[in-house]
């Protein structure tokens, strides 16, 4: 009995017992900081058998995960699973790098790398020239908001160097638990667009944000009408009660920072521009309240997005709703109180001197293009931004980033110390989101085989003749049905 307890004592003392086994390890901040360190990149190396790597472009468009070992400094983990992530990578004939996505906890339940769950490498081709998102999140940081982190990293795949990627702290449960105030609070995350996106009130039903809103944890899933009712009292509270529910109800002053800070970098693709969707909601069911949270945002300082997203000329730093984007029920509400309107011009004023004055805001993208300088000397990257087709290399990047954020800064200035009148909106529709634009791409190309067959495709074409006009009305939800059947028509399933 004494020899039992002996050894029982010093399982004790070294704090093993059967259900702390069990329990995912606690999150090791400092280290965690060091992981994301912004002026130092990071090494990476992935371990994936051969087999499993040609599965997975094999697979392709869909996305798969295989099994494979993790590396950072002396830390590894086993039997974590990766997959490619986002648009560009799961395009079959990219032969760019590819995005990653690592979870730790896939395959062995509870497991963790340093208290995290996934890690995600992005390869920062699509639009944003690699400096874009670590740019910004320093900033919304440096305001106080609970954005996540990001630095750079090398990957190494099998021992090959792969190039210079964003490593993305993600937003999920692990972010929730370390830096936001209910670690049990909902998550809702807008990926690509869809019915509501741009928070319009649809109706009371819950199923109809279902596609769009995605519940990323358990109490999101339980609790759907919460965010419904958010979403209403958005839409139809009372003019004169409005800002009183609203901040009872929602992190407003930090939703402003945000606001400011999307618009002074340029940062379109979000809610508070042209395209709403690339975030989530947080709602604190401690305190009853909601956060906003931007995320992905590797599209930023630049004046002319692909041509043809104004982004300098139509959105106005004193007026923050950009002159052609869709309806935006929360910013048109908050414009619309002078009070409100005046609480954020404030914030942006002061954001504006902190963070974007140009010569500043130049050095920070001197230092950080100097950090990765010689490792993307030998990075299987394109040289150029498709939002800026005319950025050729790396240093045509880099300058127009600096012209941008130069007159950026001057016209921003302006407008705010004389906001005059508030510019014209001309609302356009909600465009269709991406993977609805996928499956009328899907559904053109087989329709095109079909016809050379000399199959009859008119039932095909009748029906997406509703396309367009679902569209211009705004009745994502119609489109998605109308295109669902014509994939079945053409005997394909929804990639």
């Amino acid at each position: 009995m004494r020899l039992h307890a002996a050894v029982l004592c010093a399982l004790l003392i070294h704090g093993w017992n059967p259900v702390a086994s069990m329990a995912a390890p606690p999150i090791n901040e400092k280290v965690v900081a060091d992981f994301y360190r912004p002026d130092e990149v990071q090494s990476i190396h992935l371990q994936v058998r051969d087999k499993d790597l040609k599965r997975m472009q094999a697979a392709l468009p869909t996305i798969i995960d295989v099994p494979a070992s993790f590396r950072w400094r002396d830390i590894t983990v086993e039997k974590v699973s990766i997959r490619f992530k986002g648009n560009s990578s799961s395009n079959p004939n990219q032969t760019h790098k590819r995005s990653f996505l690592i979870k730790f906890d896939k395959y062995e339940k509870g497991q963790r790398f340093i208290g995290l769950r996934q890690a995600s490498l992005d390869n920062g081709i699509q639009f944003g020239s690699l400096f874009s998102e670590p740019i910004i999140t320093e900033i919304l940081r440096a305001h106080g908001t609970r954005a996540h982190r990001c630095n750079h990293a090398k990957l190494y795949l099998n021992q090959k160097y792969q190039g210079v990627f964003v490593n993305v702290e993600r937003v999920d449960e692990s972010f929730i638990e370390n830096h936001l105030p209910d670690p049990n609070g909902s998550l809702f995350k807008v990926d690509e667009g869809g019915p509501g996106c741009n928070l319009q009130f649809l109706g009371n039903d819950p199923s109809l944000y279902s596609k769009t809103f995605a519940a990323k944890n358990q109490s999101a899933q339980r609790d759907p009408a919460r965010l419904v009712d958010f979403i209403k009292l958005i839409n139809q509270a009372d003019a004169k009660e409005f800002t009183k529910k609203l901040e009872s109800r929602m992190e407003l002053d930090d939703f402003l920072k945000v606001t400011a800070v999307m618009l002074l970098s340029g940062a379109f693709d979000q809610l508070t521009g042209w395209n709403p969707h690339n975030y989530f909601l947080y709602h604190d069911g401690n305190n009853d309240r909601w956060r906003y949270l931007p995320w992905d945002l590797d599209v930023g300082f630049c004046e002319k997005a692909f041509g043809k997203i104004q982004v300098h000329d139509d959105w106005n730093a004193a007026w923050p709703i950009p002159a052609t984007g869709p309806p935006n029920p929360l910013l048109e509400r908050i414009i619309s109180d002078p009070l409100l309107l005046e609480r954020y011009r404030q914030e942006a004023r002061k954001i504006l001197e902190k963070s974007f004055e140009p010569l500043r805001l130049c050095k920070v993208l001197d230092a950080k293009y100097q950090l990765i300088h010689d490792d993307l000397k030998a990075d299987p990257f394109p040289h150029r931004r498709a939002t800026v087709p005319g950025d050729k290399d790396y240093d045509g990047i880099v300058d127009s980033m600096k012209a941008f954020m130069r007159k950026r800064y001057i016209s921003a200035l302006q407008q705010l110390e004389n906001p005059g009148v508030q510019p014209k909106v001309r609302h356009q529709p909600l465009g269709p989101p991406p993977h609805l634009i996928a499956k009328v791409q899907q559904i053109q190309k087989r329709a095109q085989e079909m016809q050379r067959d000399g199959q009859d495709i008119s039932p095909i074409a009748k029906l997406m003749q509703r396309f367009g006009p679902a569209m211009e009305e705004g009745k994502l939800e119609e489109a998605e049905k109308i295109t669902d059947e014509a994939l079945k028509l053409i005997g394909q399933k929804d990639q």
